[in-house]
């Protein structure tokens, strides 16, 4: 089954969520039920390694050190990144609107398949 991301901006805010769909539905639904701009972002092909036996539940939180306006969000992690690695990835990307100037680390915790 086809699977797209759509990245919907409305004013300062961005929000993104999966519809079942392929890139010419998703276009479809989102002309028709859409405010603001967005983008859609459709799964061409996936690669990977399905052998990997854990993982790291991650939660970060950036902060712009211009504004102090701050981002949080979770996700999944090799088991080999270390808060050091997920930092240094992080420094200097924009997320939500965020520049992450300083990256805090609120939780990392392996999990096991």
């Amino acid at each position: 089954m086809a699977k797209s991301l759509i990245r919907n901006t409305l004013g300062a805010r961005t929000f993104g969520f999966a519809v079942p769909a392929g890139g010419t539905e998703a276009k479809a639904f989102a002309d028709a039920a859409l405010d603001g701009t967005y983008e859609i972002l459709e799964v061409e092909s996936s690669t990977g390694n399905e052998t990997e036996a854990g993982y790291n539940d991650v939660t970060v939180t950036g902060k712009n050190s211009a504004d102090n306006r701050k981002a949080t969000f979770r996700f999944y992690a090799k088991s080999t990144m270390s808060e050091d690695d997920i930092r240094t990835a992080l420094k200097g990307k924009t997320y939500n609107n965020v520049k992450f100037d300083e990256v805090y680390i609120i939780n990392l915790r392996p999990v096991t398949l």
